[in-house]
């Protein structure tokens, strides 16, 4: 099911965005037939890398457990990423992302107030909406996995006992939203998203379908300007 829904929204990505961006007319009047013209391009990032880093805010939208007692407090998130620009609108892009959040102070006994990193990385299609102005909305969808790791390294079971393979990975969908300025006449940009990495948490005794959000800003560079 999740496999269609990125299918789905990457064909919808490609219609919507991954046009290339029109050149600007140019009209140029000349009197004299001997008279050489030529016309120079500023410059593309088609086929060139990408650069960015940013941070921010991680939180979970699901709680672990089925009664909603057992979750985690909002923590912070830093990473960054690399990719080539296909077309004006498409980019496809490798991305790592760390996070560390604590779990809330009124959640099961044994797992409460325990700090833990999470590790998100995969690949994504970033699909914007380019224009003249700068100012551009974008939507990204992908895949890849997170790596769950108690910063304590010794979650304990209710009766006082370490659990067997503290630290566990899982295969993750991943989508988001953003907005991007990028300067005229300039590789820069700055940029401010949301994303979601789904994931199952089945490991501590828990069974649930996770949902962890990332937002926050950051910068971008694309070579070739």
């Amino acid at each position: 099911m999740i496999r269609n829904f990125v299918a789905g929204v990457a064909v919808v990505g490609l219609a919507a965005f991954g046009m290339p961006a029109q050149a600007e007319d140019v009209h140029v009047t000349v009197s004299d037939p001997n008279t050489k013209v030529t016309v120079q391009d500023e410059g593309s990032p088609l086929g060139h890398p990408m650069l960015f880093v940013m941070g921010g805010g991680n939180s979970s939208a699901a709680n672990l457990d089925q009664v909603g007692t057992t979750n985690f407090d909002t923590g912070y998130n830093v990473g960054g990423g690399l990719g080539i620009q296909l077309t004006h609108g498409v980019s496809l892009r490798a991305s790592y992302t760390y996070t560390r959040a604590t779990t809330d102070p009124n959640s099961v006994g044994f797992i409460a107030n325990t700090d833990f990193d999470r590790h998100y990385y995969g690949g994504d299609l970033q699909f914007r909406a380019a224009n003249s102005s700068g100012l551009m909305p974008y939507l990204f969808v992908g895949g890849g996995a997170v790596t769950i790791d108690p910063a304590s390294n010794a979650v304990l079971s209710s009766n006082g006992t370490v659990f067997a393979n503290n630290s566990f990975t899982k295969p993750a969908a991943h989508g988001g939203l953003g907005l991007e300025y990028q300067v005229p006449h300039s590789g820069f940009g700055l940029f401010a998203q949301g994303d979601t990495w789904t994931y199952k948490f089945d490991h501590y005794g828990f069974d649930k379908t996770q949902w962890d959000i990332n937002w926050g800003g950051g910068i971008t560079y694309r070579f070739g300007y």
